[in-house]
């Protein structure tokens, strides 16, 4: 599985997006960073339809999504997040 934290730059979301991920990999999860603007943050958006930042995608090692949360108030608790990453 393949957990990406999709985020924009020079805002408060960056340094959340960062803790998050630091506290996803001490649960054993690793969660790649990518800013929204970048051209592959772009593709993935439009890709997997993601309209809100930040948003936590992961999905199995063919790109099937397997789960997705968009906006800080609807990501889960890092033990969801971590659960989903493993199936």
């Amino acid at each position: 599985m393949n957990c990406t934290i999709l985020y924009n730059q020079a805002t408060a979301d960056e340094r959340w997006a960062a803790d998050l991920a630091r506290e996803l990999d001490k649960g054993g999860v690793v969660a790649e960073l990518l800013d929204a603007d970048s051209p592959r943050g772009i593709d993935m958006a439009e890709h997997y339809d993601i309209m809100g930042r930040p948003a936590v995608l992961i999905a199995s090692n063919d790109g099937t999504p397997v789960a997705l949360w968009q906006g800080r108030d609807q990501v889960p608790l890092i033990s969801e997040i971590a659960h989903a990453a493993r199936q």
